[in-house]
């Protein structure tokens, strides 16, 4: 499904005040959340606050209790970590997971966004830097996700 600008803009903030009506931490995480498609490739990212950063702990609860569920059949996915200052056991725990089943499934996950010095650091001591491809660029990783 190909949207154009204006309708991809109109979707998220739908998304947006569907996921904001709630006053749960489990809405809050969700809210955080924004995802879109191009061609066969899901993007995940995450809407940064002030300073441009994403709350460490809604980041941990997405990946933790939804990143699984709402990605489900999805074999191509780019998750872009912008804005995301680090992730710890309960986030890549559930990341690892989603890579086995994308590879059992023949597709492809890749990261982009890993440009925060903490969270470039955890990737690297838990060599999870050589287990996910990790693209520069948001579109290099949908065009390898694509391909």
């Amino acid at each position: 499904m190909h949207l154009d600008p204006v309708a991809k803009i109109l979707r998220r903030k739908d998304s947006l005040r569907m996921a904001t009506t709630g006053n749960s931490e489990e809405m809050r995480a969700l809210a955080i959340v924004i995802t879109s498609d191009v061609g066969a490739v899901h993007i995940v990212s995450f809407l940064a606050g002030e300073g441009g950063t994403v709350s460490h702990d809604l980041v941990r609860r997405y990946f933790s209790s939804h990143m699984l569920e709402r990605t489900h059949g999805r074999n191509r996915l780019v998750f872009d970590l912008t804005g995301v200052s680090a992730l710890d056991s309960a986030a890549l725990g559930p990341l690892v997971q989603k890579l086995r089943e994308v590879q059992e499934s023949n597709g492809k996950l890749l990261l982009t966004g890993v440009q925060a010095p903490a969270l470039r650091e955890i990737f690297a001591l838990t060599r999870f830097d050589k287990v996910f491809p990790i693209l520069p660029t948001r579109a290099e990783a949908i065009a390898a996700a694509a391909g």
